[in-house]
């Protein structure tokens, strides 16, 4: 009888199991594809480490991407959060996250033209695009055809997840400019080594400055202009001590990107380090959209807040461009500096340009000697 019993129960078992949709082990479910939260994630926490406050808009898609990454692996991966660049100084986060001290972070290129000679390439051509997702784009398209993009990276110790477009570069001052001959003589905080030409080109003086330290430079009349953008300018309220904008149609740059350290990543299986390539890339569409969004506010908060508006003309536009490039032919010193570093400098800089071309964007300097 006690046979018989345990017989039906175990028959019971078997049919309950089948009836609730379970199956043998011939018949075994599909491995769950990156981005499934069902996945078999490890269990990580991460150190993040961002150049700027958590609210402001150059950390909001680092913001975007641990939020995506938690949420797709089912919480397991999760983050230690360190903004305001407190692991170490903002310049050297390249070096903050290659050296392990961050597992992730932002990485501003402006800041490592020696260690990322190629990344500079967003910084030497005048008058770029101004739409930000094309800034990002024409990174993606440049890294594709060549691959050493990437490679310069995993050089200094980092994996280059996603390329972000930040909105274009305005000219703010204290006393307002309108024209291109108003730049002679005056000090103007700006970073990077191929903006300075274009400045020195119109007489104007470059002064060292980090996002961080404008405000005060500004105040104590260390310079009496600033080359950043709107939301640099909003979020550090520059508005406060220099209330005049001169757009100058330079145009939207790629002046950051999420970086792993690689010692880490290559620890990390192919199914986690699918996800988190995924997430940076989701991350930097919606900051795009995003930051498209939130141009106009940035601008009416300027507005609110007495800012005057100027626009330079398309005369002075083209006639910078063509000083410019006569004073210091910094496309041809990208070149130079690229070539010296190992690269064929005039094949990428002929793909950069065509493929800001086929993207539609029409360069306002004769490109031929370089395509």
């Amino acid at each position: 009888m006690k046979k018989l019993l345990a017989i039906l129960l175990c028959l019971a078992m078997v049919f309950s199991f089948a009836a609730c949709g379970g199956s043998s082990s011939g018949d075994q479910a599909a491995p769950a594809e990156s981005g499934d939260a069902a996945a078999d994630y490890p269990e990580l926490t991460l150190t993040c480490a961002g150049l700027d406050k958590e609210d402001t808009a150059k950390a909001h898609d680092l913001r975007i991407f641990m939020d995506l990454v938690t949420e797709k692996s089912g919480g397991k991966i999760t983050f230690n959060e360190y903004w305001s660049a407190q692991l170490g100084v903002a310049t050297a986060n390249l070096d903050t996250i290659g050296q392990g001290i961050a597992d992730v972070g932002t990485v501003c290129t402006l800041y490592t033209p020696t260690q990322l000679p190629l990344s500079q390439i967003t910084y030497c051509v005048p008058f770029a695009p101004s739409d930000v997702a094309m800034a990002g784009e024409l990174m993606d398209k440049i890294s594709e055809a060549h691959p050493e993009f990437y490679e310069e990276y995993e050089k200094n110790g980092t994996v280059c997840l996603a390329w972000k477009g930040n909105e274009p570069y305005k000219l703010y001052s204290k006393d307002g400019f309108e024209t291109l001959a108003d730049l002679k003589g005056k000090n103007i905080t700006m970073g990077g080594v191929y903006y300075v030409p274009w400045f020195e080109s119109v007489g104007a003086i470059p002064v060292s400055a980090p996002a961080a330290d404008l405000y005060q430079t500004i105040k104590n009349n260390l310079a009496v202009g600033s080359f950043v953008y709107d939301s640099i300018y909003c979020d550090f309220k520059l508005y406060e001590v220099e209330a005049n904008v001169l757009d100058v149609g330079l145009g939207a740059r790629n002046c950051d990107v999420i970086a792993f350290n690689k010692a880490k990543w290559d620890t990390l299986d192919e199914n986690t380090q699918a996800l988190l390539k995924e997430c940076a890339t989701e991350a930097m569409d919606q900051f795009h959209d995003w930051e498209k969004d939130q141009m106009a506010g940035w601008e009416q908060q300027m507005k609110d807040n007495g800012v005057e508006f100027k626009v330079m003309s398309e005369e002075d536009k083209a006639l910078w461009a063509e000083t410019a490039l006569a004073h210091q032919d910094t496309l041809e010193q990208w070149i130079g500096d690229a070539t010296a570093a190992g690269y064929d400098g005039a094949a990428i800089m002929a793909d950069y340009l065509k493929a800001g071309e086929e993207m539609g964007y029409t360069w306002v300097f004769d490109t031929s000697k370089y395509m």
